[in-house]
């Protein structure tokens, strides 16, 4: 009989033991209580049992958190009468004393007690414990215990002042770091031994595991915080640390993104080992070792490395389904890859690595279906590339087409699950103009307007700016008189209203004087431009437009500070080709032939010894991209009236005729396209300086690079001009106007030829379409002039030389790209 009741406690004691390992309480209560019934000579263990069992029930439907104090004062009486009775000597004889005082600690931890639970560590003496194997019960008891007394020590911190008492908090910090140090080495190792189905660190531990490192940082120690994580994310990883370590790696990548206080940074080393102590121990968790490991060898390589290996975890942990059963924990998991992918796009664009933000928000769309925050971030991110893109072409499949169109359909879907967001659709109504999406792009823009009409909001002045070059760009597209009058007073009127609430923004200055400009409203250009220069003095639009505004005649001869306006811009823009192509023109306009061309031959050095990336950097990315002095716009720069979209088709026509010339040429089409039109500058000083066959050769150089551009044709057209042979500069100047029918030095040209060739109703003809285009250029009304003289028609080319006196010269818009 003896024998038999020694296997059947022995049965109870396994069982019992299973079920504290796998949590299931409810069962090693009834099991405990069987024994006590059945082995009186067990009576404290059992106890010990008991009070444990109802004690942990309790807490795992009630964390020990402060809004659950009361019920556990009201409810975990009993737990305390039974463990308070295994703390007697019998409990001590039977050896669970000790853990009876570790979990009374938690319970008085749980009803708000933090000086009892203090006491009760005090008597387990908990301080003095020897680090030695446990069973995997005891070591979540230990890990448990240390991290209650961390924690109570934070609750009962002494005020008052004196060295004592400063020595005294000093000490208390001490042992609370120390104590969430343990805590935290002790629950990866049990995490790690444990075998249970369905373990959880629980509130408490993982409040642990966070602790030492804070406290570390609330002492001024940043780098004893970075080594303390450093050491948890080095512990080898199993099934239930997972969600440890993103949440350690995403708060190491903060902190390293923080900074460290003017600290350098250090090189992690493989035998850190959190500070506590170097040698492993019983209490020490695995950790990863390996004569191939990576080490990063600067912060941003382990930042990068953090939030990768983060973002990594967090879409593997992902909840796919939609199912309102798992709506919690997919919310859950979804704000973990949020904050992972907001950080990562941080640190990818604080150092100029988009791709990463990209694939990352990529791999986020297959759990973020309906998420407006990540749909926004990707709307941003591919917005973002497309406008890093190269501009070489807008083929339907280039680069630069492809990232367009797609920063393009994403944002469309964005901005339907972000209502009132207007940063947003300004992002898209930038994409949209510089996909000659105008329409759409000018509808973004005022639904802009509107969310910020509603609440006055910070972003109004640039949404009134963005509607207001929507509609300045419009109006170079269409040739409709009525449309281009109705697209220009909008477009007014919203950069008006710009200036008026932000009279410190450059862009809405520059693009005021842009349109003054255009308007031949010449004082209100140059009182516009001088505003954009006082708000940005290195603005390179509101320079350009300075130097063509003091370069017109009309503007007072002011040859001096057109020339200082191009120098300030070569200083600022060194790799910009427009400074040098402004300057040569001007010293030629003033007098200064040989310095000219001095410029010229500048000029085209910098184009030869140039790359494509060094002259995406012209000066003009400030603008946003919004501007008509665009890299796109360099082939037909000499005329930006008739610009813009309207002359897409006459830019597709010409690239895909020079592509089929240039199969294999060494330089890229828009590094051709810009040292081409440095020999046609070359050209057209040789014209001025009466060396004609100097400039057949510029134009000969040109066409080699280029041969279908119609400023090739224009510019071959000026050379047979120059020698009166008006029947080949009529066809050149007719092949230009096929290649590009809006070019406007085309037709006044053709214009001339036809008249000189003795066709003067063809010549009366081009000259009126050319006046439609741009009725404000003065020498179109003197050509037409002549041609009306010429048929006899007096009164009219009279009233056509007094249109020629207050027109606009040519001047302002040629050389320019304005």
């Amino acid at each position: 009989m003896t024998s038999r009741s020694k296997n059947a406690v022995r049965s109870y004691e396994t069982e019992i033991e299973k079920c504290r390992e796998e949590s299931n309480w409810k069962k090693a209560v009834e099991l405990a209580t069987q024994l006590k019934a059945r082995s009186p000579q067990h009576e404290s263990l059992a106890h010990f049992l008991i009070g444990e069992g109802k004690l942990e029930a309790h807490l795992e439907e009630w964390p020990p958190i402060r809004d659950n104090i009361e019920r556990a004062q009201r409810e975990l009486s009993d737990a305390r009468g039974y463990l308070t009775l295994a703390t007697d000597e019998a409990g001590k004889k039977a050896g669970v004393a000790l853990d009876a005082h570790l979990l009374l600690g938690k319970l008085n931890y749980a009803c708000g007690a933090y000086d009892d639970a203090l006491k009760n560590y005090k008597l387990a003496e908990l301080n003095t414990l020897t680090e030695k194997e446990l069973p995997i019960r005891s070591l979540r008891i230990v890990a448990e215990s240390y991290a209650i007394k961390g924690l109570c020590l934070e609750e009962t911190a002494p005020g008052g002042g004196g060295a004592s008492s400063r020595f005294k908090a000093a000490e208390r910090e001490a042992d609370m770091v120390r104590s969430f140090e343990l805590a935290s080495d002790l629950t990866l190792l049990y995490l790690q031994k444990t075998a249970a189905p369905a373990v959880r660190a629980g509130p408490t531990l993982e409040a642990a595991l966070q602790r030492a490192p804070h406290l570390h940082l609330k002492a001024g120690r940043p780098q004893a915080a970075i080594d303390r994580y450093r050491s948890m994310l080095r512990a080898t990883e199993c099934q239930w640390t997972q969600a440890l370590r993103l949440t350690l790696a995403r708060q190491l990548a903060e902190l390293l993104m923080r900074g460290t206080n003017g600290q350098e940074y250090k090189i992690p080393s493989v035998s850190t080992a959190g500070g506590r102590q170097a040698a492993p121990g019983p209490w020490t968790p695995a950790k990863y070792t390996s004569i191939n490991q990576f080490v990063p060898q600067n912060v941003y390589e382990e930042i990068v490395l953090l939030l990768l290996v983060s973002e990594a975890m967090a879409v593997r942990a992902a909840v796919l389904s939609q199912s309102a059963e798992f709506e919690v924990e997919r919310g859950s998991s979804l704000r973990a890859a949020r904050a992972v992918g907001d950080l990562l796009a941080l640190a990818a664009a604080r150092w100029g690595h988009l791709q990463l933000v990209l694939e990352s928000l990529e791999r986020a769309m297959k759990f973020s279906f309906g998420c407006g925050h990540t749909w926004r971030q990707r709307a941003l991110a591919t917005a973002a590339a497309a406008a890093a893109t190269p501009p070489s072409t807008q083929q339907a499949g280039s680069p630069a087409w492809t990232a367009g169109t797609k920063a393009v359909s994403v944002m469309r879907h964005a901005k339907t699950l972000a209502t009132d967001d207007a940063p947003l659709r300004l992002v898209g109504a930038n994409t949209c103009y510089n996909m000659g999406e105008l329409e759409e792009g000018i509808a973004l823009a005022e639904e802009a307007l509107a969310i910020e009409q509603k609440t006055n909001g910070p972003l109004l002045a640039r949404c009134h700016l963005y509607t207001g070059i929507g509609y300045q760009m419009k109006a170079q597209r269409t040739n409709s008189r009525i449309e281009k009058e109705a697209s220009n007073e909008k477009s007014l009127q919203n950069l008006l209203k710009a200036v008026q609430l932000d009279n410190n923004d450059h862009l809405a200055f520059y693009h005021l004087a842009l349109h003054y400009l255009r308007q031949a409203m010449l004082n209100e250009a140059m009182d516009a431009a001088r505003c954009c220069l006082h708000a940005r003095a290195e603005c390179a639009g509101g320079l350009r437009v300075a130097a063509a505004l003091w370069a017109c005649g009309a503007a007072g001869a002011r040859g001096g500070r057109a020339l200082a306006a191009a120098a300030v811009a070569r200083h600022h823009y060194p790799a910009a080709p427009w400074p040098l192509t402004a300057a040569a023109m001007l010293q030629l306009q003033w007098g200064e032939p040989d310095a000219a061309l001095a410029s010229a031959r500048e000029l085209l050095a910098l184009l030869n010894s140039s790359t494509e990336s060094e002259m995406e950097q012209n000066g003009y990315t400030e603008l946003d991209a919004l501007s008509d002095s665009q890299p796109e716009d360099v082939q037909s720069n000499r005329d930006a009236v008739s610009l813009r979209a309207e002359s897409v088709g006459v830019y597709r026509v010409e690239r895909a005729l020079s592509e089929a010339a240039q199969s294999g040429a060494p330089c890229s089409k828009l590094l051709a396209g810009r040292r081409a039109q440095a020999w046609l500058l070359c050209a057209e000083l040789c014209l001025r300086l009466g060396r004609i066959t100097a400039a057949a050769g510029c134009v000969a150089e040109a066409a080699a690079l280029t041969p279908y551009s119609h400023l090739v044709l224009y510019t071959r057209g000026l050379v047979h001009e120059a020698s009166a042979e008006w029947e080949e500069a009529r066809a050149c100047f007719r092949d230009a106007v096929a290649i590009h029918p809006t070019h406007l030095d085309s037709l006044v040209h053709l214009g001339t030829a036809y008249y000189e060739t003795g066709w003067i109703r063809l010549a009366e003809s081009v000259l009126r379409s050319a006046l439609a285009l741009q009725p404000l250029r003065g020498d179109t009304w003197r050509r037409l002039s002549l041609v009306l003289s010429a048929r006899g028609e007096h009164a009219a080319a009279a009233d056509a030389a007094a249109a020629a006196v207050c027109a606009q010269p040519a001047a302002v818009y040629s050389h320019w790209g304005l």
